[in-house]
């Protein structure tokens, strides 16, 4: 398998008793775990502690005598005094499969399988000797995915592998047994709970954490949308000493697409030179797929190509080695949906303030009355004048609802309304881990989507982080003397849905075809008839439809280069067996598991 590997243009980083790393392209850091036998694990990615938030990276000293431990207590030791983007590999007792960790973020993909008698793991399936041996489609799977991309979480709809969850950990023979250390739930507000993080404290949490991804960095980009997020982030880099050498904003022709304003307010606050580029409608193509059909998962993270070639041509031409976002913000600091928060106040959540005042300043954000927002939060469903009833559908794909949510979702169904709509937006969020350019040039850091962060704003009731006639309203006291009065004023929110439809309008010629004679039309996943009159520049003026349609041909692009994948590795077995006459081993079974 490492001799295949090899030919293919992987090389080998690490090599022990029993255990060998493989990496092709840019590979992240590696840290050895060692005992006294020897290299019984590595950890790949960065590693930060949770104990001083601000320092650098752990060193292989710093992680002495984790592998001594059980595997299942090191991964629980590593979730609670480390954070970062990981993946964690356990051999200690060398007679057993090993056990795969990955961080709370999904920052490093993890997959497992069994072959031979040998544990692989990857981030990707890569071809030959060392591949699954039983890829096939899950098109149970794929027809969650299609229906609620987001509440999915990225799922995998591959049979023959396993997915390593965020905050969850396998062993066992191909990894097959699970067990789940970390979620959302876990550190969600509590009734009853009377102690959270106080503005100082978040803002102190951000500033370590940012302090902490901007070490060792050459040359930083930040990426400046004319948000909050965005701009506290940038602040943030300015408020540790090591403001970013470039930021970039990206503008359309619309003017609720056209933030250069709010971008460059926070961008001379934060004291960093701001590029803006105009974006004009893209086409999609057979291409504009090629990066992210490949992927083990769908992906999501690469579907606007001149975004992402936009922000890795500002890369190179900086030389930077970190881009810096704001994504995540909304999630974290809690853009949410006005019916959660009336629900929650109606519950009894706690609030700062009268609870009555507050539910007054929520039907103002949202221009309606208390008395609607009162009906629909005891009804638990949108009402007829909400924006959730005016977004409905288009109705082109059959399934309304996944089968099967992501874990996280599931487990939080029973808490708050304004906690789950914050654990949907963390699984969504799981999406960004996908290949994009970008990531191939320099390592993305998403500060407000670190654990420390994370841990943070759940444990803040969701009536404390989002209160008051604006969103997010305890994120922006917390980091209110920082920013732009424009921005902590701001009410409005950046749309290309016109850009969007315009994007999609254009790339028809391409679109209809692929999706109407498709894959999934033939498996019957989606309505032709009705995608038939959504491909249309007239449907597309009077219906939004662009979700649905791009998320069917990310998945229909994914479908055809695993088909042709996985029937390629068929002839190829096929081919294999007819040239060299093989056939079941003629020794005994005995002996066939000694020389395992």
């Amino acid at each position: 398998m490492v001799a295949d590997l090899q030919a293919r243009g992987w090389s080998l980083a690490l090599k022990a008793f029993a255990l060998m790393v493989l990496t092709q392209g840019a590979a992240p850091p590696l840290v050895p775990l060692r005992a006294a036998q020897g290299v019984g694990g590595v950890l790949l990615g960065q590693a930060y502690p949770r104990s001083s938030l601000g320092a650098g990276p752990l060193a292989e000293g710093d992680l002495a005598g984790l592998i001594a431990q059980d595997p299942q207590d090191a991964s629980a030791w590593l979730l609670e005094k480390v954070w970062g983007g990981y993946v964690g590999v356990l051999a200690q007792d060398r007679r057993e499969p090993p056990t795969i960790l990955r961080d709370p973020t999904g920052a490093i993909e993890a997959f497992v399988w069994g072959r031979d008698g040998v544990t692989v793991i990857g981030s990707v399936i890569p071809e030959g000797l060392a591949a699954p041996p039983d890829l096939a489609l899950d098109w149970e799977r794929i027809a969650d995915i299609l229906a609620d991309p987001a509440r999915c979480g990225g799922a995998l709809p591959l049979h023959g592998v396993r997915a390593v969850d965020p905050g969850a950990c396998r062993f066992g023979p191909g990894g097959r047994e699970e067990v789940v250390l970390w979620s959302p739930v876990r550190f969600a507000h509590r009734r009853g709970q009377k102690r959270w993080a106080t503005r100082q404290e978040l803002r102190d949490c951000v500033d370590g954490v940012v302090g902490s991804l901007a070490i060792g960095a050459g040359k930083i980009v930040c990426e400046i949308s004319g948000g909050l997020d965005s701009a506290i982030v940038a602040t943030s880099l300015a408020a540790i000493g090591r403001p970013a050498d470039q930021a970039i904003n990206f503008f359309r022709d619309q003017a609720e697409a056209d933030e250069r304003a709010y971008a460059q307010a926070a961008a001379t606050r934060a004291g960093v030179p701001l590029e803006t580029v105009r974006r004009t409608p893209f086409v999609l193509d057979a291409a504009t797929f090629a990066l992210s059909a490949g992927s083990v998962r769908p992906n999501f993270n690469a579907l606007d190509p001149g975004y992402d070639q936009g922000l890795s041509d500002v890369l190179a031409r900086t030389q930077a080695d970190v881009l810096f976002t704001g994504h995540g913000g909304d999630v974290v600091f809690l853009q949410v949906g006005a019916a959660s928060l009336a629900a929650d106040l109606l519950a009894g959540a706690p609030c700062e303030g009268a609870r009555l005042h507050r539910l007054a300043e929520v039907a103002r954000r949202t221009r309606r009355s208390v008395w609607s927002l009162g009906l629909e939060a005891l009804r638990g469903r949108p009402g007829a004048f909400s924006p959730e009833a005016q977004a409905s559908t288009s109705g082109i794909i059959k399934r309304g609802s996944p089968s099967r949510k992501h874990p996280w979702v599931v487990e939080g169904a029973a808490g708050a309304a304004g906690k789950q709509a914050q654990i949907s937006g963390l699984v969504m969020s799981l999406t960004l881990n996908g290949a994009t350019r970008r990531a191939e040039r320099a390592r993305l850091a998403h500060p407000l989507l670190s654990q420390p962060v994370i841990e943070l704003c759940l444990a803040i009731p969701a009536t404390v982080l989002s209160a008051g006639e604006t969103e997010r309203s305890y994120a922006r006291e917390a980091f209110g003397d920082r920013l732009p009065p424009s921005i902590v004023e701001r009410r409005s929110k950046g749309d290309i849905s016109v850009f969007l439809g315009r994007s999609l309008a254009a790339s028809l010629e391409f679109l209809r075809p692929f999706l109407l004679e498709g894959r999934l039309a033939a498996e019957g996943l989606i309505d032709v008839a009705r995608l038939d009159a959504a491909l249309s520049v007239e449907a597309m003026v009077w219906k939004d439809a662009s979700v649905e349609i791009l998320a069917a041909a990310t998945l229909e692009a994914w479908i055809g280069h695993w088909e042709g994948r996985i029937a390629a590795a068929s002839r190829q077995g096929a081919e294999g067996a007819a040239l060299t006459g093989s056939g079941p081993p003629k020794t005994s079974s005995r002996k066939a598991k000694a020389r395992r």
